[in-house]
């Protein structure tokens, strides 16, 4: 079978980020994610203990991978993805496609987000550390 491609979401899940999720009441906010992810075809979800941007409040990044190959293209980085408005641009940007430049299935950065861009980065590693 192979990789049409899709939308890499990296969410952090660490003990901040969790804890902003509460106070802004969206704890349910990464269980909306993965279920954006699992109805979105070729999305792959990506959870981490600790992305390294805790003065940035809960992180998000997002990226494109390649249809065939699967890796992913550059990762646009979206901040404070605690609040709810923010929450519901994540959602609706993955199930739109997410990130890509005239990519297939690639959806609009949804207005909720553009304020939450940080920049863009290289790709999201997937994997051990080097």
């Amino acid at each position: 079978m192979t990789d049409t491609g899709g939308p890499l979401v990296a969410l952090c899940v660490g003990h901040r980020c969790a804890a902003l999720r509460r106070l802004a009441g969206t704890a349910d906010g990464v269980d909306r994610v993965a279920e954006a992810v699992r109805s979105t075809s070729g999305a792959v979800l990506v959870t981490a203990g600790c992305l390294g941007g805790c003065d940035r409040a809960a992180l998000a990044a997002l990226a494109r991978r390649a249809p065939g190959t699967g890796q992913p293209g550059p990762a646009v980085w979206l901040s404070e993805v605690q609040t709810p408005e923010r929450t519901a641009g994540l959602v609706a940007w993955v199930t739109a496609g997410g990130p890509g430049v005239g990519g297939a299935g690639a959806g609009p950065l949804p207005a909720s987000l553009r304020t939450a861009v940080t920049g863009v980065g290289p790709p999201v590693r997937v994997g051990p550390p080097r």
